[in-house]
């Protein structure tokens, strides 16, 4: 009987040198995957966009995005998986310890100084993506969200499971319900970690209150809840999803500046039994409704039967939301763009474009004409 491969642990090279970032690859590459990132600002993207990633080794001194600015956008993450992340330094011979004391103190786990030989790295990422593997493991075995008490994504696949099963054999209703809150990127850009992960326990704590005893919560996401509602049919869950929204709303968070309440988008699956339904089926259809609801200027709450709504007109976007992308662009941020925003934004953004490509281009014929006035 053939053993099935073992994954590769995923490790993030940042270095806006090729040399360097193409010797970690090859010093790396056969027992890692790696990515690789020219400076702090594309290995951010790549860090949201792959949770796969157990170290990363950055430079300090990078255009766009230096490597303390990339540490620090790690440590304060929203994510849990992401500010624990083991960050080793690649330190040059023009950082002084002074520099490499303020990095540590801002939370780098380790530094390796240029040019390091491959034992240096290969140490590194073995050490570092082993102790990532035992934490992501260590909490998928205990089956619970270490911030909120309810179940973790893993648990929740594990009882939804067993749920869906005792439904199926007794032809009985059973629905899941997916919550994300409203705008909480922007909370915690404005109000910081610690206010985000206040407001991350307190709904996790109100939803333990207002669930039954045979019903399932969990946190899948950084603010992102599920319920599983077993014995409960459209009508019922619309109930349920209207007690739960109802108890929310009435949460304020006073960070002594100002006062704070958040709100739910809501998307939930209902289905009519079928044998050919799986649980897993059910959860994405959960999913793709939280979607529509994230999507939707208009719509809170969307159930996956709902056809969408056709004669929706275009989304309006306002002056201040283009402002406020162009706000985000020169950032860097431009994940914070809300997707509905990003035709108008390059709409804008057009004229320039066209503008700079021409007198780019005239400025690359004058060149020589130049050339020939100087000799």
């Amino acid at each position: 009987m053939s053993e099935l491969p073992v994954e590769k642990p995923e490790v993030l090279v940042v270095d806006d040198s090729k040399v360097i970032r193409l010797a970690a690859r090859k010093m790396l590459g056969t027992d890692y995957t790696i990515h690789l990132a020219e400076d702090g600002l594309a290995g951010w993207e790549m860090l949201q966009d792959n949770s796969a990633i157990s170290v990363v080794f950055t430079d300090l001194s990078m255009p766009n995005m230096g490597g303390m600015e990339l540490l620090e956008k790690i440590r304060t993450s929203s994510s849990d998986q992401i500010a624990n992340l083991p960050v080793i330094i690649l330190t040059g011979a023009d950082d002084s310890e002074s520099v490499k004391q303020q990095v540590f103190d801002a939370g780098a786990t380790d530094f390796i100084s240029k040019p390091f030989e491959s034992i240096d790295l290969l140490s590194r990422a073995k050490a570092y993506a082993r102790l990532s593997r035992k934490v992501v493991e260590l909490e998928k075995k205990t089956g619970f969200d270490k911030l909120t008490g309810l179940c973790n994504a893993s648990l929740l696949v594990e009882q939804g499971a067993k749920a869906f099963s005792f439904a199926g054999r007794h032809r009985l209703h059973i629905s899941v319900v997916y919550f994300e809150i409203q705008d909480f990127q922007n909370c915690f850009l404005k109000h910081g970690k610690k206010v985000a992960q206040y407001i991350i326990v307190a709904v996790g704590k109100r939803l333990q209150e207002v669930m039954r005893e045979e019903d399932v919560a969990a946190r899948l996401g950084v603010a992102k809840y599920a319920l599983i509602l077993p014995m409960t049919d459209r009508k019922k869950t619309r109930v349920v999803i209207e007690r739960v929204c109802e108890s929310i709303n009435k949460l304020v968070f006073n960070t002594g500046k100002e006062k704070i309440r958040v709100s739910f988008k809501v998307g939930y699956s209902s289905p009519e039994f079928s044998e050919e339904l799986e649980f897993n089926d059910l959860l994405d259809q959960a999913d793709e409704a939280l979607q529509r609801a994230m999507a939707s200027p208009t719509e809170t709450v969307v159930c996956f039967d709902d056809a969408p709504d056709e004669e929706e007109g275009p989304v309006v976007i306002s002056d201040d939301d283009i402002n406020q992308a162009f706000v985000h662009i020169l950032a860097g941020d431009f994940y914070q763009i809300p997707e509905q925003h990003l035709a108008a934004v390059v709409e804008r953004l057009s004229p320039f474009m066209q503008y700079a490509e021409n007198q780019l281009a005239t400025d690359e014929i004058k060149k020589p004409a130049q050339k020939n006035i100087a000799v």
